[in-house]
C-alpha cells in the first residue's frame, strides 16, 4: 500500500515515472504470488488479485499519453482489466456469486403450507403475498437507497474536482450509450474489482473487517493523483459504505449502478448544469442591462 501511495504521489510530478513505479509494483506482486503459490495459497491468491490496483492506474495514466478521447479511454481501459479479473476468477476457480455477481441475498425463506392433495403425494404451495415476495427478493430498500445516495455524492465530488465536461454529442442514443459506458466501464468494473474480487481474497487472509478496511484504503489511495485530500477521504468513505452494502446484500449490482451514477453526475450532469447556469445568468444580466438602457432612452 505504501508503494502504491508513493507511485501515486510520483505521478503528480512525473506521470511516466509514476507509471514505471506502478509497473514495478505489478511485477513484484506477480513474482511474490508465484513464490507463495506452494507455501501459502491464500497469500498467493491475494497478491495475484492485488495486481489489479497498479494495472488500473497504469492503464488510466497511459491514456492521456496517447491520442484517444476520454470516452474511448474508458472503454479501452476496461477491456484488459475485465480480462485480468475473469482470468483471476478462472485461476482461483471462483463462481460468479463469490464476487457478488448474484441477486441480493434473500431476507427470509418463504413460508409454505400444505394444501389439499391426494394421499401419498406431498405438495406444498407458497402462501406469500406480493409484499412478501418483494421483500424476499433481497434488500430493496438498501439497493434503492444506495442508488439514490449517488446523487448527492456525485455533486459533492464535482465540487471537489470540478472536471471539464465531456463531449456528449447530440441525440438520445448517444446519451444512452454514454450512460451505459459509465455504468459498465467505470461503476461495474471498479465494484467488481474493489468490492468483489480483491476483498474476497483479503478477507480469506485477514478478518472480514480488516480485509475490507485494507482494500478500501487502497481504493482511497488510488485517488491521490487527483490532488485533493477531500477526494481521497470521500473515496475511502464511499468505498467503505459500498463494502458494507456488498456484505449485507451479497451483490455488487446495486453499488455498481450507484458508482456509475456518481461518475455520470461528476463528468456529465454537474458540468453541463454549471455551464447552462452560467449561460442563463449572463443572458439574464444582458436582458436586464438592455432593459435599463431602453428605459433610460425613453426617459
Amino acid at each position: 500500500m505504501l508503494f502504491v501511495a508513493c507511485a501515486e504521489l510520483l505521478t503528480i510530478y512525473d506521470a511516466k515515472a509514476g507509471i514505471a513505479l506502478h509497473v514495478i509494483i505489478l511485477f513484484v506482486l506477480l513474482f511474490h504470488s508465484a513464490l507463495e503459490s506452494d507455501e501459502d495459497k491464500n497469500l498467493s491468491r491475494f497478491l495475484m488479485v492485488l495486481v489489479l490496483a497498479p494495472l488500473v492506474r497504469i492503464l488510466s495514466l497511459s491514456m492521456p499519453l496517447v491520442h484517444f478521447s476520454r470516452i474511448s479511454g474508458f472503454i479501452l481501459i476496461s477491456i484488459p482489466i475485465f480480462i485480468a479479473i475473469f482470468t483471476c476468477m478462472w485461476v482461483q476457480e471462483l463462481r460468479p456469486k463469490d464476487v457478488g455477481l448474484s441477486l441480493p441475498k434473500l431476507k427470509h425463506t418463504l413460508n409454505e403450507e400444505p394444501c389439499g392433495k391426494p394421499q401419498g403425494i406431498n405438495v406444498h404451495i407458497p402462501t406469500a403475498t406480493a409484499a412478501t415476495l418483494w421483500q424476499a427478493t433481497g434488500n430493496p430498500q438498501v439497493e434503492a437507497g444506495v442508488i439514490l445516495f449517488a446523487i448527492p455524492v456525485g455533486m459533492i465530488e464535482y465540487q471537489i474536482l470540478k472536471p471539464a465536461p465531456l463531449p456528449i454529442g447530440s441525440g438520445v442514443p448517444n446519451f444512452i450509450t454514454l450512460l451505459s459506458i459509465f455504468i459498465v466501464c467505470t461503476g461495474f468494473l471498479e465494484e467488481l474489482t474493489f468490492r468483489g474480487l480483491i476483498p474476497l481474497n483479503a478477507i480469506k487472509l485477514m478478518s472480514k473487517w480488516w480485509g475490507i478496511l485494507f482494500v478500501t484504503t487502497i481504493f482511497g489511495v488510488l485517488h491521490v493523483g487527483n490532488l485533493a485530500l477531500l477526494d481521497c477521504l470521500l473515496a475511502f468513505s464511499i468505498g467503505f459504505i459500498f463494502s458494507v452494502v456488498r456484505e449485507k446484500t451479497g451483490s455488487i449490482y446495486g453499488i455498481s449502478v450507484s458508482h456509475g451514477i456518481i461518475n455520470i453526475i461528476l463528468f456529465l450532469v454537474a458540468p453541463l448544469y454549471v455551464i447552462f447556469n452560467h449561460i442563463y445568468i449572463i443572458s439574464h444580466r444582458i436582458r436586464m442591462k438592455n432593459h435599463v438602457i431602453t428605459n433610460g432612452n425613453r426617459n
